[in-house]
């Protein structure tokens, strides 16, 4: 979601919240919300309080999720770099192969890669430069025990390269499936509308009180939004780790 869609739903949400509660104090007559003020305190506790344990559950699922999908981008390039010094230990030419494909493969999820995240998509170039280095280690012909002691532990990061990459993948996708969200939704209209049941002799302070749990609410939404696809829209990972890698393993 853009942050200017995202903003504009959040004011639209409060002056929505804002209007309703100027609509039901209108028709409603301020004595009969008085009436039944116990009875949707109590309720609105109830409610209240089982949203807002969702809310915050959903929530820190949601920020673990995203600090997993930044802690897999380090290990991918870590692994990637790992190996590229490992492959300085074999032989002419694959070493040579490696080293020149590994560098493409960062300079490609740096300057093509990346960008084509925020539209949820891989690169294609990158893809392929993936293959490659799989080929290029799959083919290697290890000679002596120093060289096959080597080429196991390559085959140990290659797989962690590989998984990594899959992971990356699969975290571009929102991983919160439509029922949650339907729920979520909801019941934050639900959790809204009861404060329109009490029966406050000013309205200024019961409007204040709306806008501010309105604005919560739809705050906590926008950030859950956000953080479910962590390569694209406002808040998104960067590509620092496969930077630093670049520039450790050198032009």
């Amino acid at each position: 979601m853009d942050v200017t869609i995202g903003v504009i739903s959040i004011i639209v949400g409060i002056v929505a919240a804002a209007l309703g509660l100027v609509l039901v104090r209108r028709r409603v007559p301020l004595s009969v919300l008085q009436e039944h003020h116990e009875v949707a305190g109590i309720t609105f506790a109830v409610v209240g309080g089982f949203y807002s344990v969702v809310l915050a559950f959903v929530l820190v699922a949601s920020w673990e999720r995203y600090e997993r999908a930044r802690a897999n981008t380090e290990f991918e390039a870590n692994a990637l770099g790992v190996l590229a010094k490992q492959a300085a230990g074999m032989p002419t030419p694959a070493r040579d192969d490696l080293a020149r494909d590994i560098n493409a493969y960062l300079h490609s999820v740096i300057y093509t890669e990346w960008p084509a995240m925020l539209e949820d998509r891989l690169s294609p170039e990158s893809q392929e430069l993936y293959l490659k280095i799989w080929h290029v280690v799959l083919d290697m012909q290890p000679q002596d025990a120093k060289e096959v002691a080597l080429y196991q532990c390559m085959l140990q990061k290659l797989d962690d390269f590989g998984e990594a990459r899959r992971d990356r993948a699969l975290y571009m996708q929102n991983a919160l499936p439509p029922a949650i969200w339907t729920f979520l939704i909801i019941f934050g209209i639900v959790t809204v509308a009861f404060t329109y049941l009490f029966g406050m002799p000013r309205l200024t302070p019961q409007m204040i009180i709306t806008i501010a749990l309105t604005a919560s609410i739809a705050c906590t939404l926008f950030i859950i939004w956000e953080m479910q696809t962590p390569f694209s829209g406002a808040v998104t990972i960067s590509d620092r780790a496969f930077r630093i890698m670049l520039n450790t393993l050198g032009p």
